[in-house]
């Protein structure tokens, strides 16, 4: 339970509580807009971006006092498309982060790191800088909000995630049944809901809704509201008879996705049957694409 004492803490708590942080978001703001211009002028497959002293030069900034880095690490590669389209991937990379405690008790986060794959037109000068600046920023937000989550657990590696996250990854929320039991369980995962959050919560205040119609236009656009929708329109039947009519790959790699779930560290891993497998996550996912449709929708309040 949090006690709460005043109206500031009052609003945080609420921020909190949604998976939503202004204070991440403007950090995504500010490493987008101090990067995204040296990182378009990049004449070379990969290189890599430091913004450094950022205690110094950001020491009076609300966002860095909620969230002290004080160095940033960016490793770039960008591709060029074959087309006009752009295409952002994005991943925070916590090996080399280390929170350091200060001579006054206060602390700082050294060294966030964040690997970024950017497929652009090969002519830059196609390319809509605003377009281009809110979905990096988009990205930035979701992976900042990792960071902060790993700074709030001192760097702890959460309880949940036990490797199955890359297996998980591997699908597409637009894919057959596997891809999407797999990005599924991966959304469902509750540091990725709490990231996905998150972004949604940037890309709509961008766009400032003027009211809760637009709000709600703006959110059935996002592919967070879909993640929710595909998770609550879950049949183990439907999804049964579909993987039926699979390829053997697809069904292996089904395998491998029920090894990882039913995993428990230091025990022989233990194999379920499909259906089984289809049974058991029907409850999770209709309990996360509740919680994750719920907060998408309380996004109102704060964006």
């Amino acid at each position: 339970m949090k006690v709460i004492v005043n109206r500031n803490q009052y609003n945080k708590v609420l921020k909190e509580s949604r998976g939503y942080s202004k204070s991440v978001e403007k950090w995504a703001d500010y490493t987008t807009d101090e990067l995204l211009p040296l990182i378009l002028k990049q004449d070379v497959e990969e290189d890599v971006y430091l913004l450094s002293k950022l205690s110094l030069i950001l020491k009076d900034k609300d966002f860095y006092k909620n969230i002290p880095i004080d160095s940033i690490i960016v490793s770039v590669i960008i591709n060029n498309s074959e087309n006009d389209e752009a295409m952002v991937d994005m991943n925070y990379n916590p090996y080399w982060t280390q929170i350091i405690q200060n001579e006054d008790n206060t602390h700082n986060i050294l060294d966030a790191e964040f690997d970024v794959v950017l497929t652009i037109p090969e002519d830059r000068e196609t390319i809509d800088y605003n377009t281009l600046h809110y979905y990096v920023s988009s990205f930035f937000s979701h992976e900042y909000m990792h960071l902060y989550e790993w700074y709030k657990r001192e760097l702890k590696t959460p309880k949940e995630l036990k490797g199955c996250a890359d297996i998980y990854q591997n699908g597409n929320i637009n894919g057959d049944a596997v891809d999407r039991i797999g990005y599924m369980l991966y959304v469902s995962l509750s540091f990725e809901m709490n990231s996905f959050i998150q972004q949604a919560g940037t890309m709509i205040s961008k766009r400032n809704p003027e009211d809760k119609q637009q709000f709600m236009t703006y959110l059935k656009e996002l592919p967070m509201y879909k993640f929710a929708e595909v998770m609550l329109n879950y049949n183990p039947d439907i999804y049964l008879e579909e993987i039926n009519n699979l390829s053997k790959d697809r069904i292996t790699e089904l395998t491998k996705i029920i090894l990882c779930y039913y995993y428990e560290t230091g025990k022989t891993p233990k194999f379920k049957s499909i259906d089984k497998f289809l049974k058991d996550i029907n409850k999770q996912f209709m309990i996360r694409g509740e919680g994750l449709k719920r907060k998408l929708l309380r996004l109102i309040t704060v964006v």
